[in-house]
Order: C-alpha cells, then sequence, then structure tokens
C-alpha cells in the first residue's frame, strides 16, 4: 500500500470514530433516568395504576396469593402477568427525531396512559404510553417531566405495547364465577324456574351433606350422598366466556327484568354467597340443521352475576350446575 492509500485510509477511519463520539455523546446528553421505563425487580412490583386522558382508572394490587383489580374484583393473572413481563423487558428502540417531536408530544398530552408503578407501597417510575409508531413496530413513551419522547419495543416482539396498559375495567376482570372448594362450600340452592318440583337445596359441613326441597325446605333423607358431593366439586373452577359489548343495555335490562331459567346461589362457610341467573340467548339468526330459526342459542346463555353485570357463559362449561333434586335419589 502506496503512502498515498494509507493517508486516505487513516482519514476514513478518523472520520468513523469522530461520527461515532459524535453518536455516544448526542445519546449520553439524555439523562438514563428519562429514557429507563424498565423495572428490575417486578416480585417486588405491589401496585399498578393506569389512567388515561378520559380519566379511565385501573388499580391493580398484589396479595398474599392473587391481584385485586379496582379494590373489589379479582385481576385475570394472565394479563397481570403480561404486564408485568412488558414492564420488565420494555427498552428504548429510539429517541423520536427532533423534527417529529412536538407533534408526537402533543399527541401524547391528547390521547396517552399514565402508569404508575409501586414497591413496597413507594411509587418508582411514572411514564405516558401513547400509540404506535406508523410501522406498529414500536410504541411512543414518555418519561414523567422529561421533554423527550422515545420510540420503545420488546426485543423479539413485532408489534406495539398500548393495547397491554387497559383502562378498561372488563378486560381486566378474571372471568370467574365459581371457585369455591369443597371444604369452603356450605350450601348450594338450584332454582329451576321451568320446572319448580326440581329446585333443592343442598347443604354441607364436614363431609356430611343433607338435600331439602326448595322452597319448602323438607328434608330428602334417602338420596346419593357420593352424588352429592360430586356435584359439589363442580363449583371448583367456573368461568364465564366473555364480557358482553354487542348487546344495549336496553335490552339487558329487559332480560334482567324477565325470568331466569335458573337460578344458582352459593354459600360459603364465611358467610358470603355468589349468585348467578341464568337466561336464555336468542338465535339471533341463526338456522338449525333444516334451515328452521334457532329461536334459543343452543350453545350459550346471558350470564347474570350478583345482580350486577352480564356476561356470556357457555351450557357445556355450566350444564353439570343445571340439574333438579331427581339427580340424587337413589336408583
Amino acid at each position: 500500500m502506496n503512502k498515498k492509500n494509507l493517508r486516505y485510509l487513516i482519514l476514513v477511519l478518523l472520520v468513523i470514530l469522530v461520527l461515532v463520539v459524535v453518536a455516544t455523546q448526542n445519546k449520553s446528553t439524555i439523562k438514563k433516568e428519562l429514557r429507563d421505563f424498565a423495572v428490575e425487580d417486578t416480585a417486588l412490583v405491589d401496585k399498578i395504576f393506569l389512567v388515561d386522558k378520559e380519566n379511565q382508572s385501573i388499580l391493580l394490587e398484589r396479595t398474599t396469593d392473587h391481584w385485586v383489580l379496582n379494590s373489589e374484583y379479582v385481576a385475570r393473572q394472565d394479563l397481570v402477568n403480561i404486564l408485568l413481563k412488558t414492564m420488565y423487558r420494555i427498552q428504548v428502540k429510539e429517541p423520536v427525531a427532533k423534527a417529529a417531536q412536538e407533534n408526537i408530544i402533543k399527541s401524547l398530552a391528547v390521547k396517552s396512559t399514565k402508569v404508575e408503578i409501586y414497591q413496597k407501597g413507594k411509587r418508582v417510575k411514572v411514564y405516558y404510553v401513547g400509540g404506535p409508531t406508523q410501522d406498529s413496530y414500536g410504541t411512543y413513551m414518555i418519561i414523567e417531566n422529561s421533554s423527550s419522547p422515545f420510540v420503545v419495543e420488546i426485543s423479539g416482539f413485532r408489534g406495539y405495547l398500548s393495547t397491554r396498559f387497559s383502562t378498561l375495567e372488563y378486560e381486566w376482570k378474571a372471568q370467574t364465577v365459581f371457585a369455591i372448594s369443597l371444604e369452603h362450600l356450605q350450601e348450594v340452592t338450584v332454582e329451576n324456574l321451568k320446572n319448580k318440583k326440581s329446585s333443592f337445596q343442598l347443604t354441607h359441613w364436614s363431609n356430611h351433606f343433607e338435600l331439602f326441597s326448595y322452597p319448602e325446605k323438607e328434608p330428602i333423607h334417602s338420596f346419593d350422598t357420593l352424588k352429592a358431593k360430586k356435584y359439589l366439586m363442580e363449583f371448583r373452577k367456573k368461568n364465564y366466556s366473555k364480557y358482553i359489548e354487542d348487546v344495549p343495555m336496553e335490552y339487558l335490562d329487559s332480560i334482567k327484568n324477565s325470568p331466569p331459567v335458573f337460578v344458582i346461589t352459593a354459600k360459603m362457610n364465611n358467610g358470603n354467597t355468589i349468585q348467578m341467573k341464568a337466561f336464555n340467548k336468542p338465535g339471533w339468526g341463526r338456522l338449525d340443521f333444516f334451515g328452521q330459526e334457532i329461536k334459543n342459542d343452543p350453545d350459550n346463555f346471558f350470564l347474570l352475576l350478583n345482580d350486577k353485570e352480564f356476561v356470556y357463559a357457555q351450557y357445556f362449561v355450566f350444564d353439570p350446575l343445571f340439574v333438579g333434586r331427581e339427580t340424587f335419589l337413589k336408583e
């Protein structure tokens, strides 16, 4: 290599070195705490508060064995796990280009979700989650009190993260109707509104069972206790399928004021009760095998939980509970 080419190569290397140094300095001018979104130890996170610009909010609090939603409901553990994993793995992909910063900051001011993260009762991080980038492979976010928005991502995940910070309460609720072990279940009352003579009340304590007619509450002495035990064990896990979003509230109010098909009330040893009411769901245009319109949906029904909220539930899941007292009689 002649001297001329050597000098040229050295010059190119020097230019590259200068560019690297400048880029490094530019990156380091942004304080770490203003681009540090990740939570290193999510096991210490005991409270998460989310609130959007429409003032819809979600409060998640850790207890000894589950997370509580808005101080009232059991939260969906799978979604909480996803949120915690997101908080652990989230990383800055790149700063927002200077030319776009003003527009992104305005966008975040109008539409974003504020995220507050607590560890051992102390607030450790606050940031705002905005919408996706144009290619949907990044999410705009900004730390509180910062003027530098960033595009963030999770390494290996192709998509945006905004939906993981939802402020819709129903999305966070555990889909549990009954989750009662036999040892905690004291009494079950089943009202069959189509065949009232089949209604019954079944009580249990210390592996002792009693069966009564309902509402007369006359004791039925000859019945199969093994069948009774098997029935009560069905209450260990019964979940609804999804929250109702596609039915007008006025229609649901009219359903609520109509007679249900079944009413099942479970009472626990601690005095708490859970009640479900089952209502027929119309076929709404579904046809049977012969092309005739189906009056009632054969797969799903409306379930009113504790007289508070309507959800969809599947007969496949709840059919084992829809029985009459004749089920327990000895053959």
